[in-house]
């Protein structure tokens, strides 16, 4: 009998989930494990293009995609799974993860090739290991981004800049650091804030968004080095009596 309740307050609970989720708005959604994963070694692009002789990969037009091996989109394609998106970290420093996406599927076995510049955002080394999986976000819609410097303002053009560079980007993270390039000079943004489109899957959790193919909004803070003014302080009522009163005092005191 004591089954028999068990089995019935379970069946009880399934039945009223929906409802109550209707009722209460969605519960928030448990972290997907990602439907693939692999570790490599992780080398900048510079050294790879070196290594290799590609004259044609360079760290100003590689945006921040990265190059995986053969084998991955081979994995990838067997199991009929998608190869546009991809998380990276280092499992020795889980908390800091970026998004990207493939330049190509060149690389040596077991090697990847990224900028270094995101290599120092992951505090990797040459050599060092990356963990690559799978990843889901939705389309772009806006992002927000923060100057280190009031010098990139000061660039002519610099809203235009910006978006010629998102174009060799796969995609955006929030919390992240890009940089910009004005041929003489290199500017770092944060990315304050993305948002994407409505309605698409997003197993990023709102930390991401895929460039390909948008229309981007951006808005650009004012830069980190320029503080805002402060208001001047007004005296104090206290102080302005307590000033009043010693005034008076002077004055009976010379009669």
């Amino acid at each position: 009998l004591a089954k028999a309740m068990r089995a019935l307050l379970l069946l009880v609970s399934l039945l009223l989930a929906p409802c109550a989720a209707e009722e209460g708005g969605s519960a928030p959604q448990p972290r997907l494990r990602p439907a693939f994963s692999t570790r490599l070694s992780t080398y900048s692009i510079k050294t790879a293009a070196e290594k290799l002789g590609r004259r044609d990969w360079s760290e100003l037009t590689q945006g921040n995609k990265i190059v995986l091996p053969q084998r991955v989109l081979s994995q990838l394609q067997g199991r009929s799974l998608p190869y546009t998106q991809f998380q990276i970290c280092n499992p020795e420093c889980k908390q800091q993860r970026l998004y990207t996406g493939p330049l190509d599927f060149c690389a040596a076995d077991g090697e990847c090739y990224l900028p270094a510049w995101m290599m120092r955002q992951l505090k990797l080394k040459e050599g060092g290991t990356l963990s690559v999986a799978t990843a889901q976000f939705p389309s772009g819609v806006f992002a927000r981004f923060q100057p280190h410097s009031s010098d990139f303002l000061d660039v002519s053009n610099h809203y235009y800049l910006l978006l010629k560079t998102l174009d060799h980007f796969a995609c955006l993270t929030a919390g992240s650091t890009i940089r910009v390039t004005d041929g003489s000079r290199t500017h770092l943004l944060d990315v304050l804030e993305v948002r994407g489109k409505p309605g698409q899957s997003d197993a990023s959790r709102g930390r991401a968004i895929d460039l390909t193919m948008v229309e981007l909004e951006v808005d650009i803070r004012p830069p980190k080095d320029q503080q805002p003014k402060k208001p001047a302080a007004r005296p104090q009522p206290e102080a302005a009596d307590a000033a009043d009163g010693a005034g008076d005092a002077a004055g009976d005191g010379d009669a």
